[in-house]
């Protein structure tokens, strides 16, 4: 059976909510700690590295054809390095028929020593040969950026990124 509301307890009930409201009272300092107490420990537990490395980065310039003084000139093969991050390791491979060096210092070691200068005339590349770095999808960015300084503290001044690691 449904009741019939009088206009007074119409009034009484609407009396009673707008007082259960006013009892509510929404108190932001509670919120504001925690915004801070959030905001200082992620300030703290962020790994800010003090010895970050620039990373320099040069986007390859579209050359209009130009004749060459050369006509039968070969274009430069680059020297690629292909990194893959492995059980907490890193794997080096180079292309061509080069010995795989096994750590970053091994790499930079026979950078160093395969490049072409007037004391070493036995070298292979000269400094500014071209170096990609070919990183393959897994491969942790610390590996790349190995790869990276090894190659610029070797001496090498054509360093790149890209192509295709199997």
């Amino acid at each position: 059976m449904a009741r019939e509301h009088s206009p007074h307890s119409r009034g009484r009930a609407r009396h009673d909510a707008t007082q259960y409201r006013s009892r509510l009272s929404l108190s932001i300092t509670p919120m504001i700690d925690v915004v801070f107490q959030l905001l200082i420990y992620f300030l703290l537990t962020a790994g800010l590295m003090a010895n970050e490395r620039i990373l320099r980065s040069e986007l390859q310039v579209e050359q209009q054809a130009q004749p060459t003084s050369d006509p039968f000139a070969l274009e430069i093969e680059p020297l690629v390095i292909r990194v893959s991050s492995i059980d907490g390791g890193v794997r080096l491979t180079l292309s061509g028929e080069l010995p795989d060096p096994t750590s970053m210092d091994a790499l930079e070691q026979f950078l160093r020593d395969a490049m072409l200068t007037p004391s070493q005339p036995q070298g292979l590349f000269p400094a500014d040969h071209p170096i990609r770095i070919a990183p393959n999808a897994k491969t942790r960015w610390e590996h790349v950026a190995g790869v990276f300084n090894a190659a610029m503290h070797a001496g090498y001044t054509s360093i790149a990124f890209g192509g295709a690691n199997e």
